[in-house]
């Protein structure tokens, strides 16, 4: 039980996060290259931007423990690594091929490090 309400806790937390990060900061720039997005309705993109966000957060639970990573330090080091390793580099490489801001890669680099981290610190609380 204490894992799902991490779950929902952290999944919670990342939509703040996401909010701030995608939404406010920089939610100008999208404007910029409109060519690039789709002409969904906002509220199936963040509704479907939240499944991902749960399934990212389980997947982070199912690893750690896995892994048996233990602790908050190993946990933030944990999810480091995972956003070195997986989300960093998508979000770079997806910025070769389309066109649009250099701060948008910020941005969206900062906001699945802030995901992961948010899902780590969740276990960290919950897994003990």
């Amino acid at each position: 039980m204490a894992l799902i309400l991490g779950v929902v806790g952290a999944v919670i937390v990342i939509s703040l996060s996401d909010w701030v990060l995608f939404g406010v900061l920089f939610h100008d720039r999208y404007d910029q290259t409109p060519e690039l997005w789709r002409a969904i309705p906002e509220g199936k993109k963040i509704a479907g931007s939240m499944v991902f966000a749960v399934m990212g957060t389980v997947a982070y639970f199912a690893a750690a423990r896995w892994l048996n990573v233990s602790g908050l330090s190993a946990s933030l080091t944990f999810a480091a690594f995972m956003w070195l390793a997986a989300s960093l580099p998508q979000t770079v490489t997806n910025t070769l091929y389309l066109r649009y801001s250099p701060v948008l890669v910020v941005s969206h680099s900062i906001g699945w490090l802030a995901r992961l981290l948010i899902a780590a610190t969740a276990y960290a609380l919950v897994a003990r």
